[in-house]
């Protein structure tokens, strides 16, 4: 019986699914966040990202043996990597809401989670049309909307921390420095989507 092929552009939409699983996790967690839970919840984020892991290193272990790659050996390489950051990176942001022992969350925190999660899904669709990228023009524009998405993420980061700043009010310093690292925690998990993004974009014009 013949071997069936190693796909890589499959292991790549496994990697941004365990990226969606990730942002549907975290957002379920912030719409519905209770401190008491939080332990069990990063078990659980932990796992999806041990799953991520485990693509990621099929993809390397298989690149390590492989012939002639369907891109660039340097492309899948990059392409692998931006993906793995992505679900690191918003498990980071579970892992600092446990850390800091969060009681209660500001609003702008579950707008960031919002847009992570539209951030995953437009990279699922992104990958499931990179292998057609040279007969379609949906990659770009998924590269586009998220590029767009990431600017929303900034915009939202800049008036959260001018908020967080206002001083007029009661001055908590525990709160300031907690959500000062949280936000920018949250502004870094929607670079690392564009990252990802750009990548694609990278490897799409290298391997036309």
């Amino acid at each position: 019986m013949r071997e069936r092929k190693f796909d890589y552009f499959q292991k790549f939409s496994d990697m941004t699914d365990r990226a969606t699983a990730a942002a549907r996790l975290l957002s379920d967690i912030l719409n519905n966040y209770d401190h008491t839970k939080l332990k069990e919840k990063t078990e659980a984020m932990k796992r999806i990202e041990n799953d991520a892991d485990h693509t990621m290193h099929s993809i390397m272990n298989q690149l390590a043996i492989e012939f002639l790659p369907p891109i660039e050996r340097e492309d899948i390489i990059e392409v692998t990597q931006k993906l793995d950051t992505v679900v690191d990176s918003i498990e980071e942001i579970l892992l600092g809401l446990y850390m800091y022992r969060v009681r209660e969350l500001i609003p702008e925190c579950i707008e960031f989670g919002e847009l992570i999660l539209e951030g995953t899904l437009l990279l699922e669709e992104l990958v499931l049309e990179f292998s057609n990228f040279k007969r379609s023009n949906d990659v770009k524009d998924r590269i586009i909307h998220i590029n767009s998405l990431e600017g929303k993420g900034d915009e939202l980061y800049l008036n959260s921390m001018r908020a967080l700043f206002d001083f007029t009010g009661t001055f908590d310093p525990r709160r300031i420095l907690t959500w000062k690292e949280l936000l920018t925690v949250m502004e870094n998990c929607m670079d690392s989507i564009e990252g990802a993004a750009n990548e694609f974009e990278s490897a799409m014009l290298k391997n036309q």
